[in-house]
């Protein structure tokens, strides 16, 4: 965010500071998964977040998988809703 004209990536950065990530989850009503790198996540967040997300490990490289293993992730993506 550096990048970005000032001062808009100083606004991002507040605005994910302020953001209540437990209070936007109480509001979603559709399931969601997060496609979790098994080497990143923590069992805190595991165990906050595992009763309203459904939570897949995955072993596909770093935070940036999408692009890092984008055959890996099709067939992340193509097994949603499929279980």
């Amino acid at each position: 965010m550096v990048a970005v004209r000032q001062p808009a990536g100083l606004r991002s950065i507040e605005g994910l500071v302020r953001w209540d990530m437990d209070a936007a989850l109480r509001e979603t009503k559709q399931p969601i998964t997060v496609f979790a790198i098994r080497d990143l996540v923590t069992q805190e967040a595991i165990d906050r977040y595992g009763d309203r997300l459904g939570i897949v490990l995955v072993d596909l490289g770093s935070h940036h998988f999408p692009v890092e293993a984008p055959e890996g992730t099709a067939k992340l993506l193509a097994g949603v809703g499929s279980e």
